[in-house]
């Protein structure tokens, strides 16, 4: 048997066999299927009561812009609709909990409340990742060219870069320029601009002794829906997900 031939035939090692992507995928526990959208008090209504319309219009409205152009837009008076975005994090679901409350620099303060979809079905919908730019002090800024995108455009509400900004965001300590520290790029946040109409299957974030009612709210719409307590562990929301209570799970 000639070299080619022996080479051939011999079996394949472990190190030697390609993985396919979604293989790897499903061992990467750092990487959620999900993405999801949490609701904050908000124009005189609590988290409760904005998850509760998100629920009855079975979408969520895209109330505040975003984006690299926001500062320059609200500024000039321009139409702001184009920078009007409905915001997810892909963080996986058992650490959710970390993005409530208050945290530092932060301008928006998120409560145990909100919608998770898949990432595929969203990607259907046009919901893209962020893309964050460093704008620490001490190198040439990325956020430079961008910026002269957005100043030399003559008709910004119309240009083909009013399209990209509401991707981009900032990251890094400008506050030796002047400005302040903005490290948010650990939320990995996806967006989509204009409202996001919900898709037929969605799993609902709220408190444990409250899913009862947003699953009866869901039925009324004619959507039937599972939720989940974003501060349960991984290991409980799989069981809850299965179908076990609380009875069969829990010491105490």
């Amino acid at each position: 048997m000639n070299p080619v031939d022996q080479l051939l035939d011999e079996p394949k090692t472990e190190s030697s066999v390609s993985t396919d992507i979604q293989t790897i995928l499903s061992r990467r526990s750092d990487l959620s299927t999900f993405i999801v959208h949490l609701t904050r008090d908000y124009n005189g209504k609590s988290a409760k009561e904005n998850l509760e319309s998100i629920v009855n219009d079975w979408k969520i409205e895209a109330r505040s812009i975003f984006g690299a152009a926001k500062t320059k837009l609200e500024q000039d008076n321009h139409d702001l609709a184009s920078q009007k975005c409905v915001c997810f994090t892909e963080a996986p679901l058992e650490y959710l909990y970390h993005m409530f409350g208050k945290i530092d620099d932060r301008d928006y303060e998120f409560a145990p409340y909100g919608i998770a979809i898949t990432k595929m079905l969203a990607r259907k919908k046009g919901v893209n990742p962020v893309w964050y730019i460093d704008i620490t002090p001490g190198h040439d800024w990325l956020m430079n060219p961008i910026n002269e995108f957005i100043n030399q455009s003559v008709n910004f509400d119309t240009s083909q870069i009013s399209k990209i900004t509401p991707f981009i965001e900032q990251m890094g300590d400008n506050r030796p320029s002047g400005g302040k520290r903005k490290e948010f790029w650990w939320e990995r946040e996806w967006r989509c601009v204009g409202d996001f109409p919900l898709p037929e299957r969605v799993l609902l974030l709220c408190p444990e002794n409250e899913a009862g009612e947003f699953e009866r709210l869901a039925q009324e719409q004619d959507y039937s829906v599972r939720c989940i307590d974003p501060n349960w562990g991984i290991e409980k929301i799989i069981a809850r997900l299965a179908g076990f209570k609380n009875k069969d799970i829990d010491i105490l």
